[in-house]
């Protein structure tokens, strides 16, 4: 044994007495303590066990029999009362002689913490635990001095129960989180939680999935990021809160909505919205919101959605629940007033026909579905009268839109927009973002100056704080007579037929000479190799592909959103036959293409871009994208894909039609066809939550452009093959002219209709074929 004596003047029974002092201010944990003394100086070899159990014996004179140790009649005997004080005593002995005050306090705090966490365990494991009283033991445990971790192993069983109580439910979540998220992560979740104290809730799955995106970095990558990226100031109002708000306004039947028709769901949610806008709210959360909005002041503010089902690994539900933005101006009742009608439309926003409709596809529609709310400030500072972030957008670790041998597929994506990051999730009306190869950030498919232009940003999305209200305003709009921060990082000037990323500073007089490139941001900063680097550590540890939606004040980056992406996105490469003849190609093209293939295509439903441009007004284009949702469900459980004008889903109805979700989920694939004559410029919409709906669901993305020469498209084909639409819905006969659906069987005299898509070819073809 080691004989190593540690130096001190102190006189020894004093010192034992002050470390018995230690140990007697906590009477339940004595034995413990000692216990964990006497172990610490054998694992350290200062004395044995053996050596201290024979010290003892020898100074009690004790009688034992000398007996045979591996007799199996004959039983060990117990320490007498006089043995155990002099074993106790001569641990205090070593333990002055070998160990620090350190070392000491040390052990007896592990001891303390270890009867909490068996404690604080056992009231977790508890069904019926109340959040306040949890809540409370989390602080108690949280008190405790910080000391050496304990072995994580000691833990986990304590962090999965509070991950299950406040947090998450779902088993892949939790295989995740209990490595990341410790139990002092925690006090600040139940520090922020609105709810009442006697309720049993959880944050739910967006709040969930920024948190441990938020713990994975800062703990994989600690010394780089720890002060960089950051998450919003957030606060959560726990899902049981929808429960009471259900049952004060006696709406608990309304959740029976799910079982109703695609019809009923649609035509019933308008009224839905405004019940729940003007539903009343339980007395706590009214007081709670108060107190929330006099700490946050006249800070702007965003309301989330934050379902038990939202980011999981088996659906992710991009963007199918409402989120809304609160310039958060006025008095302090016009801002309640205005926080509590937010928080019903997002609670209404779940029984959408969009969320709704997900949920049947992937047998969630019997699950018990809550909705929580994440509310935080807002990321970004004021210019003007204007609330913004320098910029913001979201990123995917696996980048589908390898358009050049240089670009990776694992390096990722970025998708960046300058202002608030909506115009970077949603598909929006004629404007784009920058679409960023992590693997050669500064390389476009944009090459001349007019095409970088027009297909760069042109609308910034921004909280006005004079009318107290989210805004989209035209780039010029925005410029004002004063410096905006970190703008040179974002725009370049046109000079001379060419646009040059700035080397000093802009005047504010020369910003609207700007064009939105971020040139300098992405080559002269390293956010493209932390984006990389963020990515692909959060992929390690999902063990899939992710994406992130994120922000930046021009300072910090803040981490929105972490989800896992529910479907691979590449597909092996598929072959595409070398003998096609050539008339019975119906449509090709060497531009945006991904891994797929179609078989046995059926229907062709066709709105021709040509014809879309003579509807004469905005309820006749609705009108139209209803009716491709009737066809929708006419056809589900065919091989049918849709053709139409431009961009499907956008929020312009002038650049494509208005269909929802719910409207295209059967079709097998989505073709935008762009014509020279319109202004239906297909939008890449890699990375909006538009496309982790093809993605998630298999239906393959594909934009035609026909007046291309690259470009095969028989219009021929197309207009003269008979209309099938008023055989399918006969009530849609007026719609026949910008409508047609194409029965492929007669269309291709016995023969089916292929599609392949091969991503390395960069090639896609669609044909007609015998059935295989």
């Amino acid at each position: 044994m080691a004989t190593s004596v540690k130096t001190t003047k102190q006189d020894p029974k004093s010192a034992s007495l002050d470390i018995r002092t230690k140990i007697q201010a906590y009477p339940h944990l004595k034995e413990k303590i000692y216990l964990q003394l006497l172990l610490h100086l054998h694992e350290k070899r200062y004395v044995s066990i053996d050596d201290i159990y024979a010290q003892a014996r020898k100074e009690a004179e004790s009688f034992r029999y000398d007996h045979d140790p591996g007799s199996p009649n004959i039983g060990p005997e117990q320490w007498s009362s006089n043995e155990r004080r002099l074993i106790r005593r001569l641990t205090l002995k070593y333990a002055h002689d070998h160990l620090s005050e350190e070392e000491i306090d040390e052990l007896i705090l592990a001891v303390v913490k270890r009867d909490y966490i068996y404690a604080l365990e056992n009231i977790a494991n508890l069904t019926d635990v109340s959040f306040g009283v949890l809540a409370d033991k989390v602080r108690e445990f949280c008190s405790i001095p910080m000391m050496k971790p304990l072995p994580k192993e000691e833990m986990m069983g304590l962090r999965v129960s509070l991950l299950r109580h406040f947090i998450s439910e779902h088993l892949e979540y939790i295989r995740i989180a209990k490595h990341y998220i410790t139990v002092r992560d925690l006090q600040p979740v139940v520090d922020n939680t609105l709810g009442s104290a006697a309720g049993h809730g959880r944050i739910g799955g967006k709040a969930a999935g920024m948190l441990l995106g938020y713990k994975i970095i800062t703990t994989t990558r600690a010394d780089q990021y720890r002060e960089l990226i950051r998450i919003p100031e957030s606060y959560y109002l726990r899902t049981d809160v929808f429960e009471d708000f259900l049952t004060l306004n006696s709406l608990t039947k309304i959740q029976h909505q799910k079982y109703k028709s695609t019809d009923e769901i649609r035509n019933e949610y308008p009224a839905i919205q405004e019940i729940f806008r003007n539903g009343q709210f339980p007395d706590y959360v009214v007081k709670q919101c108060r107190a929330l909005l006099k700490k946050l002041g006249k800070h702007p503010i965003i309301v989330r959605s934050s379902s038990l089902l939202e980011d999981n690994f088996k659906a992710a539900f991009s963007g199918k629940y409402q989120s809304v933005f609160l310039g958060n101006q006025g008095t302090l009742d016009q801002r309640l007033s205005s926080l509590l009608a937010a928080i019903g439309e997002v609670f209404a926003s779940g029984l959408a026909p969009d969320p709704l409709i997900y949920r049947k596809e992937r047998d969630l529609l019997d699950y018990d579905e809550k909705i929580g709310i994440l509310i935080q400030k807002v990321v970004g500072f004021q210019y003007g009268h204007y609330y913004l972030p320098a910029y913001a957008g979201v990123a995917l670790s696996q980048n589908d839109y390898t358009w050049n041998p240089r670009i990776r597929e694992e390096d990722g994506l970025m998708r960046i927009v300058m202002g608030l990051g909506t115009r970077a999730v949603d598909r929006v009306g004629d404007d784009y973002p920058r679409l960023v190869p992590l693997s050669a950030p500064t390389l476009r498919p944009e090459s001349t100056l007019e095409a970088q232009k027009r297909y760069s940003q042109t609308h910034v999305d921004v909280i006005n704080l004079k009318t107290n209200s989210y805004e989209i305003i035209p780039l010029q709009e925005l410029w004002r007579a004063e410096k905006m921060p970190g703008v040179e990082q974002i725009i370049s000037i046109e000079e001379d037929d060419y646009l040059q990323a700035p080397y000093a500073e802009i005047p504010p007089e020369n910003y609207h000479q700007g064009v939105i490139t971020f040139d300098n941001l992405l080559k002269n900063t390293p956010l493209p190799n932390i984006m990389r680097d963020l990515l692909s550590v959060l992929e390690e540890a999902y063990e899939c592909p992710v994406n992130i939606e994120f922000s930046h004040d021009g300072t910090h980056l803040y981490l929105l959103q972490t989800r896992p992406m529910a479907r691979k996105l590449e597909e092996d490469a598929v072959a595409i036959p070398g003998n096609i003849p050539p008339g019975d190609i119906i449509f090709s093209t060497p531009r945006h293409v991904r891994n797929g293939r179609v078989d046995n295509i059926e229907y062709l439903i066709y709105c021709d871009p040509r014809t879309y441009l003579q509807l004469k007004n905005d309820h006749d284009r609705h009108q139209l994208a209803r009716t491709v949702g009737w066809l929708n469900q006419k056809l589900a459980g065919k091989n049918f894909i849709l053709m139409g004008p431009g961009r499907w889903g956008s929020n312009n109805i002038h650049l494509g039609i208005p269909v929802q979700y719910h409207e295209i989920n059967n079709t097998k694939a989505l073709i935008e066809i762009a014509h020279r004559a319109g202004d239906y410029t297909p939008e890449v919409s890699f990375g909006t939550h538009f496309f982790l709906d093809l993605v998630e669901k298999g239906i393959h993305y594909l934009p035609l452009f026909p007046d291309e020469s690259d470009n095969t498209f028989q219009q021929d084909f197309f207009n003269q093959t008979p209309n099938a639409l008023s055989s399918l819905l006969p009530d849609a006969t007026s719609l026949e002219s910008y409508i047609k659906v194409i029965d492929v069987r007669p269309a291709g005299k016995g023969r089916l209709l292929y599609m392949r898509m091969n991503a390395q070819q960069n090639l896609a073809v669609a044909y007609f074929d015998s059935v295989s």
